[in-house]
């Protein structure tokens, strides 16, 4: 019954470091793109309801709202799987300690990805947006392909940490 205590443990954690990653990522990127937000990602989430609106909202609510909507289904899927993996630990402290390590790792990579993805189209900044096929005209493309490539290469980056953080568990 401890080890089942342990996993819903580990699912909160990773959850809570997923929204807290997903928040901080959508507060730093908006700063460099907010037309990625305002025409893009505000409507995929129904904050807005037409691209050419104008957003009059409140920038701190709805990037929240972004950031956990767009990460907490990461940090259950890793929680689970990491938890579930945990388990074959005997001693519930090795386990949790283990589990913890490896759901830094997941972090650990996926920040490192959305700097890469950041340097990438930082070397490149002259590269155009046109296979988006987009419903509106961006006015800030190289800003926008930023944040674009940031979110790409992070999502990209927890799904490898997850499968590195994995791995560490079974080796461990």
């Amino acid at each position: 019954m401890k080890k089942i205590s342990k996993l819903v443990l580990i699912v909160f954690i990773s959850i809570f470091l997923s929204v807290i990653y997903g928040i901080t990522r959508d507060f730093i990127t908006a700063k460099i793109s907010p037309e990625f937000y305002t025409k893009f990602l505000f409507f995929n989430f129904g904050i807005l309801d037409d691209y050419e609106r104008t957003f009059s909202g409140n920038w701190t609510f709805a990037l929240i709202w972004v950031g956990f909507f767009s990460t907490w289904w990461f940090g259950l899927l890793a929680g689970l799987i990491l938890g579930i993996v945990g388990m074959k630990y005997s001693d519930e402290n090795q386990m949790l300690n283990e589990e913890l390590k490896s759901i830094f790792i997941v972090i650990g990579i996926t920040i490192i990805f959305g700097f890469v993805g950041y340097g990438i189209a930082e070397l490149n900044p002259s590269e155009t947006i046109k296979n988006y096929n987009f419903p509106f005209r961006i006015e800030h493309k190289a800003e926008f392909n930023k944040v674009s490539k940031i979110h790409n290469f992070s999502n990209f980056g927890g799904i490898v940490g997850l499968i590195i953080g994995t791995f560490n568990l079974i080796k461990n």
